[in-house]
């Protein structure tokens, strides 16, 4: 009897043995996926006392692009006031990262501009990864007040939405728009801030989150808000040159 309970211990033992080994073979060969890479695309901003969110689901919508930097007004006939033309000067461009989301709830249309000088071997003169991905540092960004109209300055730019009034857009810069064009007063943005507090890479691309305040103006209307609390977090792929750095 003792030499069958010995028996039967041993065997306890080795299955136990083996299926503790197989347990940790598993777990070895199962990739460890970032939890990071599961967060989605949300926004959150208050406006005359109401708060606008959206999130949970994907809203996130980017594109990139370029326009000429350091542009200036030029009317070819100055008693024709819809006959303009932006130049820039020809060895600048302002790359430009855009980023939707959208819902029933918030809307905003956020750019990270910066000028590059041009790359002459850069497809559509676009920047490479290197110079692309210093436009997203960790810290508080400037503004871009002139995006969209002189385009000399680096930093965000965005739109918002809010529907307390009606559905009402609101920009952070001064964009030239003809005849129609509204302009802000000087320093209108120097109680704004926006401040990236996280960029980390993933296993889809980029995640950044950033908090923001902002005066924010009607372009049709001149009327001013006040853009509070404002939280921003969203997942991206930018766009570069691939034989540029």
């Amino acid at each position: 009897m003792k030499k069958l309970n010995l028996i039967y211990a041993i065997l306890l033992f080795s299955a136990f043995t083996s299926c503790k080994k197989d347990t940790q073979e598993t777990s070895l060969t199962q990739p460890q996926v970032p939890v990071i890479a599961a967060v989605r695309d949300s926004v959150s901003y208050k406006v005359d006392g109401q708060t606008y969110t959206a999130g949970g689901i994907d809203l996130n919508n980017t594109n990139a692009g370029y326009e000429d930097a350091d542009r200036k007004l030029i009317y070819p006939d100055s008693t024709k006031k819809y006959e303009y033309s932006l130049i820039g000067t020809p060895d600048s461009i302002l790359y430009f990262q855009e980023t939707k989301i959208f819902s029933k709830s918030a809307n905003i249309d956020i750019y990270f501009v910066k000028k590059f000088i041009k790359h002459p071997n850069a497809f559509f003169y676009w920047p490479g990864l290197s110079d692309v991905l210093t436009i997203f540092t960790v810290g508080k960004q400037p503004f871009a007040d002139d995006f969209g109209w002189q385009n000399a300055k680096d930093g965000i730019a965005f739109n918002i939405a809010t529907n307390s009034k009606g559905f009402t857009s609101y920009t952070s810069y001064n964009a030239y728009n003809g005849y129609n064009t509204s302009v802000f007063p000087s320093g209108f943005d120097k109680n704004s801030t926006f401040e990236i507090i996280s960029f980390t890479q993933t296993t889809s691309g980029y995640l950044l989150e950033a908090k923001f305040t902002a005066v924010v103006i009607d372009n049709a209307t001149g009327d001013q808000k006040q853009l509070s609390n404002g939280y921003l977090r969203f997942t991206f792929s930018p766009a570069y040159a691939t034989n540029v750095n």
